[in-house]
C-alpha cells in the first residue's frame, strides 16, 4: 500500500484538562494547602502563613474583590525570577526537581531535602479555587506578579453575569495567563519570598475542616521524637506555620500533642531495618518494668522462631538477599485501651491516640495518607478479623513513626495524587510486609507484659480470699470483747456464704477444664478421622465402580479390603484414646503405666511424628505406674507431644528430635525437644491460662496440663538449667508424688 500524504502533529489539549488534572491529582483540599506549604519549605522559607479571609462570604460570587473571601499562602523564602515563572512554573510536570535529584543535587542551599520531583504541586492551587494571584520576588530582582483565571479554562459554568466571557472551550495554548513586573513591590515587602492569593474558591471551609487543616499543619513537621536521634535520624524544626482566620491566629482546641504520647506510652519499641532484614531494636514496657534489645534476622524464619516471633498472616519472602524497599528505621508507642491505665491515659489523649496512626516521615517530611485517621495502612484490623485478633496489635492502640529517605529508599516514590507510595517492583509490598513485621515482634512483647500485669491482679485476688477470712478473725475477736453474738452470727453466715460460692465456682472451673481438655484432643482427632474416612470412601466408590463394569479379582478384593480394615483400625485406636478423657471414664482410678500412655500419645501424633520427628522413648525397665485415672495421664501428654510438634516444626530445623526420659526412683517424667526452647523472661507465664505464644494458641494445653496434674498431688515445671536438659530446647518435668486420684 502506498503512503499519499504523511505529517506530524503534537497533542493539543484543551484548557479544561488543567482542571480536570487539579481534581484528579490533588483529591483533596486539606492536602492541598500542605502541598503549597511544601513549595514554600523547599524554598528554604524560615516560616509560612495560611490566612483565610472574608469566611462569611464563601460561597458568594460576583464581589469586589475586597469583599470576596480568599485564602492567602504566604512565605520569605528565596522567591522566583521572571525567568523561573516562565521557564519552570508555568511548564507543568517541569523536571526542573527531578533532574537536579539525577545529579545528586537533592538540597536546598539550607540544608533540606527537597520534596517536590514531578512538578506537579502547583495543580493544588486549582484545586483550591479559579482565580489566582501570585507574587514573587528574588533577592536582588523586582517583583513579579502572575494573574491566572481558571474559569476560562472550563467555561461550564459560564453565565449572565460573566457573558462577556468566550462560550466554546478553548485550547490550552490559547488560554493567557498574565505576568507583571512591579517595581516598587507591590505585595513582598521582604528581601525575596512568594505570596498566592486563590479567590473563587471552590469549596466551603468550615470549622471542622480548618481543625482538620491545623492538625495537619502541625503534623507536617514531626514532633521532637527524642528516640530518632539514637536511631541515627536528625529531624530539624526549621520550618514554622502560622495559620489565621478572618485575620485571627487559629488554634485547634486540642492541645495534646506528640510529646504526650511518647511521654505516656505503656510499651514502645524503637530501631531499624536493614536491606539484608536484620532488625536491630530496642523494647521497653512501664508496667511491668522490662527492657530488651535485640538484632536478628528477620526474613530468616529459625532466627525468627528463637524469640517464638511467629509472622502469620503476611508472606515474607525469605529467599530475598534485599529488601526491594531499602533499609528503614522505626519509633512505635502503644497504650492497651481495652483495659486502660487510668494513672497514663484521660479522654483527650485516648482520642489523639485513636485519630494518630502510624507516619511516614521521609527526609523528615510526611508521606500522605499514612497517620490520618482512619488510614490502616498496615491492615492491621483486617489481620485481626481474619487471622487471629489477640496476634496483631489493635489498629486504635498504636501510633507512631516510619523514617525512610529518598536517598536510601528511592524506589518509594509518592503517587502522583500525593495519596500514598506507589508499588514499583514490589518495593511497597516489601515496605508494608517488613513494617507490619515489626508490628508483629512488638506485640508479642507486649502480650507478655500484658499477661505478667494480669497474673499479679490474680495473685492479688487470691490473697483476698486469705484477707476477707483473717479480717473476720479480727472482727470475731473484736465482738467478743463486747459480746455482740448477734453481729458475729451474720458475720459467720457472709463468711460461709462467700466459702460455698466460691467452692461452687471452682468445681464449674474443673468442669470447664476438663471440657476445654476434650475438645482441644477431639479437634485433632476428628481432622485425622476425616481424612481417614474421605480416603476410605473414595476407595469404596472405586471398587464399586469396577464391580459395576468389570469383574474384579478376588487379589485385588482382598487388598483393598485389608486396607479398609488397616484405615479402620487408626480410626479406632483414635477413639480409644479419647474414651478416657471423658468425665464419666475420669471417674475410674487404677494403676496407670507413664509408658504405656506415651506409647498411646506418640501413635496418636503419628501424621505428625512419622518420619518427620525423632523420637526416643526409654525401655519397659523404666516404666513406673501412677494409681490413677489414664484419662486424666492421656490429656497431660497429649499437650506436652502437641506443644513439641509445633515449635519444631517453627523453627523450621532439619533434624527434630523429642525425648520421654522416665526415671522410677524419682518417679519423674521428662518431655523435651531441640526447638528453641522457652524464653526466659516467659517461663513464669506459660502454666496460666490464655497465655501462649502460638500464631493459633488458646493458651489453655500447659494450663490445662499443670491443673489437671494438681488434682492428683503432681507438678509441672519448666528444666531451666542447661546442665538438667535431656536436649537444647524446651525440657518439661513431672513430678507424681503421690498415687492417690
Amino acid at each position: 500500500m502506498a503512503v499519499i500524504e504523511q505529517n506530524s502533529a503534537p497533542f493539543r489539549p484543551y484548557a479544561r484538562l488543567m482542571n480536570l488534572l487539579g481534581d484528579q491529582l490533588i483529591t483533596d483540599k486539606i492536602i492541598a494547602v500542605i502541598e503549597l506549604l511544601k513549595n514554600c519549605y523547599d524554598a528554604d522559607s524560615p516560616s509560612a502563613e495560611v490566612r483565610f479571609s472574608n469566611t462569611c462570604n464563601m460561597g458568594l460570587k460576583y464581589l469586589s474583590d475586597k469583599e470576596m473571601s480568599y485564602i492567602e499562602i504566604k512565605d520569605n523564602g528565596c522567591g522566583m525570577t521572571l525567568q523561573t515563572i516562565k521557564d519552570v512554573w508555568m511548564c507543568p510536570a517541569t523536571p526542573n526537581k527531578y533532574d537536579k535529584k539525577k545529579r545528586k543535587e537533592s538540597y536546598t542551599p539550607k540544608g533540606r531535602v527537597i520534596q517536590g520531583e514531578k512538578g506537579i504541586g502547583r495543580f493544588a492551587i486549582h484545586k483550591l479555587g479559579e482565580k489566582i494571584e501570585l507574587y514573587t520576588k528574588s533577592k536582588g530582582e523586582n517583583e513579579v506578579k502572575l494573574v491566572m483565571d481558571f474559569s476560562e479554562y472550563d467555561p461550564e459554568d459560564i453565565n449572565l453575569f460573566n457573558s462577556e466571557k468566550v462560550l466554546a472551550h478553548k485550547l490550552l495554548e490559547d488560554v493567557q495567563n498574565t505576568w507583571y513586573v512591579n517595581s516598587p513591590a507591590e505585595e513582598i515587602l521582604r528581601d525575596s519570598g512568594t505570596t498566592i492569593k486563590i479567590y473563587n474558591l471552590r469549596e466551603k471551609w468550615s470549622k471542622n475542616d480548618f481543625d482538620n487543616l491545623y492538625k495537619n499543619i502541625q503534623r507536617l513537621m514531626p514532633p521532637i521524637d527524642r528516640n530518632a536521634a539514637s536511631l541515627g535520624i536528625e529531624v530539624k524544626r526549621d520550618f514554622d506555620v502560622q495559620m489565621y482566620v478572618d485575620g485571627k491566629i487559629f488554634k485547634s482546641d486540642e492541645i495534646i500533642t506528640f510529646d504526650d504520647v511518647i511521654d505516656r506510652a505503656q510499651y514502645f519499641i524503637i530501631g531499624s531495618i536493614n536491606e539484608e532484614g536484620i532488625i536491630d531494636f530496642e523494647y521497653t514496657s512501664k508496667n511491668p518494668q522490662r527492657c530488651l534489645k535485640r538484632k536478628f534476622n528477620l526474613l530468616n524464619k529459625e532466627e525468627r522462631s528463637e524469640y517464638h516471633y511467629d509472622l502469620k498472616g503476611i508472606k515474607i519472602a525469605e529467599d530475598k538477599e534485599k529488601l526491594g524497599c531499602g533499609p528503614f528505621a522505626f519509633s512505635f508507642y502503644a497504650f492497651d485501651l481495652r483495659k486502660p491505665d487510668k494513672t497514663l491515659l484521660n479522654e483527650d489523649l485516648t482520642k489523639f491516640i485513636k485519630d494518630n496512626f502510624v507516619y511516614v516521615l521521609r527526609d523528615g517530611v510526611r508521606v500522605y495518607p499514612y497517620g490520618e485517621k482512619g488510614i490502616d495502612w498496615l491492615n492491621l484490623d483486617k489481620l485481626r478479623s481474619t487471622v487471629k485478633a489477640g496476634y496483631f496489635v489493635s489498629y486504635n492502640d498504636l501510633t507512631g513513626f516510619v523514617y525512610i529517605s529518598q536517598e536510601k529508599n528511592h524506589l518509594l516514590k509518592d503517587a502522583s495524587n500525593r495519596q500514598g507510595i506507589v508499588n514499583i517492583n514490589g518495593a511497597y509490598d516489601d515496605f508494608t510486609k517488613m513494617v507490619t513485621a515489626v508490628t508483629q515482634v512488638f506485640n508479642t512483647e507486649m502480650k507478655i507484659d500484658k499477661a505478667k500485669n494480669e497474673i499479679a491482679k490474680k495473685k492479688l485476688s487470691v490473697l483476698s480470699k486469705k484477707a476477707l477470712t483473717d479480717s473476720f478473725d479480727e472482727l470475731k475477736e473484736s465482738l467478743a470483747r463486747i459480746d455482740d453474738k448477734n453481729t458475729v452470727k451474720t458475720a459467720k453466715k457472709f463468711v460461709n456464704t462467700y466459702t460455698n460460692y466460691l467452692a461452687t465456682m471452682e468445681d464449674k472451673v474443673v468442669v470447664v477444664e476438663d471440657l476445654a481438655g476434650l475438645g482441644m484432643a477431639v479437634e485433632k482427632s476428628s481432622h485425622d478421622s476425616l481424612r481417614l474416612l474421605l480416603l476410605m470412601r473414595e476407595n469404596v466408590r472405586d471398587t464399586i465402580l469396577k464391580l459395576k463394569v468389570d469383574s474384579i479379582k478376588n487379589d485385588e478384593l482382598i487388598t483393598f479390603l485389608k486396607d479398609l480394615e488397616e484405615r479402620l483400625a487408626i480410626v479406632y485406636d483414635d477413639m480409644q484414646l479419647i474414651q478416657p478423657l471423658f468425665k464419666i471414664q475420669r471417674k475410674a482410678i487404677k494403676k496407670v503405666s507413664i509408658l504405656n500412655c506415651i506409647k498411646k500419645v506418640t501413635r496418636y501424633f503419628r501424621y505428625e511424628i512419622d518420619g518427620k520427628i525423632e523420637t526416643n522413648v526409654m525401655s519397659i525397665k523404666d516404666d513406673f505406674i501412677v494409681m490413677t485415672n489414664i484419662g486424666l495421664i492421656l490429656q497431660v501428654i497429649i499437650n506436652l507431644v502437641d506443644n513439641a510438634v509445633y515449635w519444631l516444626n517453627a523453627k523450621g530445623a532439619q533434624d527434630k528430635e523429642m525425648f520421654f526420659k522416665l526415671n522410677p526412683k524419682e518417679r519423674t517424667l521428662v518431655v523435651a525437644d531441640n526447638g528453641n526452647g522457652v524464653r526466659d523472661d516467659i517461663v513464669e507465664l506459660i502454666f496460666h491460662e490464655f497465655v501462649s505464644m502460638k500464631s493459633e494458641g488458646r493458651g489453655l494445653g500447659l494450663y490445662i496440663a499443670r491443673e489437671l496434674l494438681t488434682r492428683i498431688n503432681a507438678e509441672i515445671s519448666v528444666i531451666e538449667d542447661d546442665r538438667n536438659k535431656v536436649l537444647p530446647g524446651a525440657n518439661f518435668i513431672i513430678k507424681f508424688n503421690g498415687e492417690e486420684a
